[in-house]
């Protein structure tokens, strides 16, 4: 009887074992899954690719809200930076495109970043783009139309063990002559995991995002 009741024990004691092993590796599994998908937004004023043929586009930086620290978050800002204008560039091979860089060049030889600091803080206030500082950023930078992007991260806890990184990313094109946006798109992106396999990828995240965003255009 004594010897059957230790069977049983050991028994329970292996099964137990072996859920967690199950266990720990459906989490793994899990882990290297990345969950990402494609929203449009503003349906109603998409405006079609043919319509920035032979046109002008300046790329801003971009705007940035976020609960990560600076340091975390800036790497993946810069691929961003990189990564939208080689994209728009990709999508839209009739049009010239001012990259973030020479963007930011041109303003900065002619005293306008606090045009586009101002640019960007009402936009974030209000939802509303200014149209005065949109003239004005247009005429400076020669452009028929200015792309304005933002992006939201944050990094939450979903288990002891574990973490999800989640991000999303907008795209806007606005028109000088309406001092309006024409296009707008947005991609989201989320992945979890534990240990070491939640750990991100910034240049994967940066080229997913961006790909997603301008998905339609």
């Amino acid at each position: 009887m004594k010897n059957l009741s230790e069977k049983i024990i050991s028994s329970l004691r292996i099964n137990k074992v072996v859920f967690l092993i199950v266990f720990i590796c459906l989490l793994v599994a899990n882990s290297s899954c990345i969950k990402s998908r494609q929203v449009e937004t503003f349906d109603n004023i998409i405006t079609s690719k043919e319509a920035f043929t032979k046109k002008t586009l300046a790329v801003l930086p971009l705007r940035t809200q976020s609960s990560l620290t600076t340091d975390s978050l800036l790497s993946l800002r810069r691929a961003i930076n990189d990564n939208l204008s080689q994209k728009i560039k990709l999508k839209l091979p009739n049009s010239k495109i001012i990259n973030v860089k020479k963007s930011v060049n041109i303003l900065n030889e002619k005293n306008k970043l606090t045009v586009l600091d101002n640019l960007m803080t009402s936009y974030d206030s209000t939802g509303v783009f200014d149209k005065r500082l949109i003239t004005s950023l247009s005429k400076d930078l020669k452009c028929d139309y200015i792309v304005f992007s933002r992006l939201k991260a944050q990094k939450i806890s979903i288990v002891v063990l574990g973490s999800e990184f989640a991000t999303s990313l907008e795209v806007l094109i606005i028109d000088k002559r309406k001092n309006d946006v024409v296009w707008t798109g947005v991609g989201d992106y989320k992945k979890a995991g534990i240990f070491k396999w939640g750990k991100v990828d910034i240049k994967l995240v940066a080229d997913e995002l961006t790909r997603l965003a301008l998905f339609k255009l």
